[in-house]
């Protein structure tokens, strides 16, 4: 969501992006099933380190997310009339940058129900909860 965006916009967002609380527990390191490469996975939806302080959590993922995010390791897309933008997120992390000033940005998003990721050790992603988001209560 934009930094300045109207209320309007972020009703938009609180509707469209967290509609559901999901809980689930990945590797930080993915193994891809049938080539065996190696993905860290991180972003900004990341709450914890199984194991980990908070403290050391956030050291850590701060550590991680400088060399994810450092610019050798990143692309920035110059964006022209017709383009179109896709990207694997259980393999990439999205950025937008708010740098189009007045310009619409149109963004669709779509979900693929995808392989379940494995870490280096064999283990899988574990689901710990999911739960439709309670109902706002308007102030009266």
């Amino acid at each position: 969501m934009r930094p300045r965006a109207t209320e309007a916009e972020a009703k938009h967002f609180d509707e469209v992006f967290t509609s559901t609380i999901y809980e689930t527990e990945h590797p930080v390191v993915r193994v891809h099933p049938e080539t065996g490469e190696r993905t860290l996975l991180l972003g900004n939806f990341v709450q914890r380190f199984v194991g980990l302080s908070r403290s050391d959590f956030h050291r850590i993922h701060e550590l991680f997310q400088s060399y994810v995010t450092a610019p050798e390791n990143t692309i920035r897309w110059r964006w022209q009339r017709g383009d179109v933008a896709i990207w694997d997120n259980r393999a990439t992390q999205h950025y937008a940058v708010n740098d189009y000033g007045d310009q619409r940005r149109v963004v669709h998003r779509a979900t693929v129900d995808g392989d379940v990721p494995v870490a280096v050790d064999g283990r899988r992603s574990v689901s710990r909860t999911k739960a439709a988001k309670p109902a706002r209560i308007k102030a009266a």
